[in-house]
């Protein structure tokens, strides 16, 4: 009655900052470097588009591409686009409040953005190194590592089964697996692409 244990706290989606931070986290990847320049993460080519000046997005490597997304660079006529798909401000006007929504297209972003598959990649390497020697023992405690939660096992009966198929397709055309995994075998690339699925889960990115 009290709320003592935050129960009915409102369930909600995270913020664009907050989703791609939480996959750097589960992903081992997060940069924990504070204050500085501001950072360019990778972004999809051609989305800045200069005409008035020789400015242009220089790509960040090593340890600054992974820094939390507050160091993103933003540019007001061309905001970072995954952060905008997921309600980010543009920063032409102060916001009191951000507006949430639910669109296929943040679905898209977390499927498909190259940054998300980088993601998935180093969490299905980070499953296959501390998850155990079994595809089961790695899904479970990557579930655990993104949730605090036990795999249920209706879920893992799904993620298992998307595995072997991604396997089976993967080890009969060997170019599908580059996309996944370059320079590595079929169950490394089955297992990031099961680690794509999860990244994308509701649980996930949504605050319970």
């Amino acid at each position: 009655p009290a709320n003592r244990y935050l129960a009915r706290g409102p369930r909600v989606r995270l913020t664009g900052e907050q989703v791609r931070d939480q996959a750097l986290v589960v992903s081992n990847l997060l940069s924990k470097k504070m204050y500085g320049r501001p950072v360019m993460p990778y972004q999809p080519q051609g989305v800045w588009q200069v005409v008035y000046s020789g400015s242009k997005w220089n790509q960040s490597v090593g340890e600054d591409a992974y820094r939390r997304a507050i160091y993103t660079y933003i540019r007001r006529s061309s905001p970072y686009p995954s952060m905008l798909t997921f309600d980010g401000s543009t920063r032409d006007v102060c916001l009191a409040r951000r507006i949430r929504t639910n669109t296929p297209l943040q679905a898209l972003v977390t499927l498909n953005d190259s940054a998300f598959v980088d993601v998935a990649q180093h969490f299905a390497r980070r499953m296959q190194h501390e998850g155990g020697k079994t595809v089961a023992s790695q899904l479970q405690k990557g579930y655990e590592w993104m949730t605090g939660h036990v795999l249920p096992k209706s879920k893992q009966e799904v993620f298992e089964k998307l595995y072997q198929e991604a396997l089976m397709r993967f080890q009969k055309n060997p170019k599908k697996r580059e996309d996944w995994m370059c320079n590595s075998t079929a169950e490394a690339a089955a297992l990031a692409f099961v680690a794509n699925t999860m990244l994308n889960m509701d649980e996930f990115i949504t605050k319970e």
